[in-house]
């Protein structure tokens, strides 16, 4: 069971509103309080109580994105932006420039990581390609989706097994 749930921000705390998102959803999906939270070493958040169920957060100027899980997920949101040429030449390789958005590529790179439960600068080492219109990961241990939802124009979830086709909205 993965599910995915945004909801728009309304110029209130990202992070607080991406916990609380949270704490809804767990609540719609196994009926009761959500366990308390701690965050590994690399700072990937978890149920110490409840290992079999997994979570991933993220916030942009305008939506939180939200994914529970009965498997490790990452997931990433980002609002419509310019990046920087220098930016891009840090995170992407050339062929990675040809065949995505930079938004994409910087959602698909950072839910890669949320997955791993690894750091930002592995962004410069992880690399994304594409084969007959799917998109291919860095390596086997995820797959990667793109998704557009209520004028987003970059959303992402990594996994290791089937993934979502949409997002729901709330």
């Amino acid at each position: 069971m993965t599910r995915l749930y945004a909801t728009r921000l309304s110029g209130r705390n990202g992070s607080a509103t991406a916990y609380e998102l949270l704490e809804y959803i767990y609540a719609l999906e196994y009926s009761g309080q959500m366990p308390d939270i701690k965050k590994t070493p690399a700072g990937k958040p978890y149920f110490p109580d409840r290992l079999d169920i997994h979570f991933s957060l993220s916030h942009s100027k305008s939506h939180v994105l939200c994914a529970l899980s009965d498997m490790a997920i990452g997931v990433d949101i980002e609002t419509a932006r310019q990046v920087s040429d220098r930016a891009l030449s840090f995170f992407s390789t050339a062929q990675e420039r040809e065949l995505f958005d930079p938004l994409d590529l910087w959602v698909l790179k950072e839910s890669y990581i949320k997955l791993l439960g690894g750091t930002l600068p592995m962004v410069k080492t992880l690399h994304f390609s594409m084969a007959k219109g799917e998109i291919i990961p860095p390596d086997s241990r995820g797959i990667s989706r793109l998704y557009r939802i209520d004028n987003c124009p970059a959303a992402a979830s990594t996994y290791a097994d089937h993934l979502p086709e949409s997002i729901e909205l709330l």
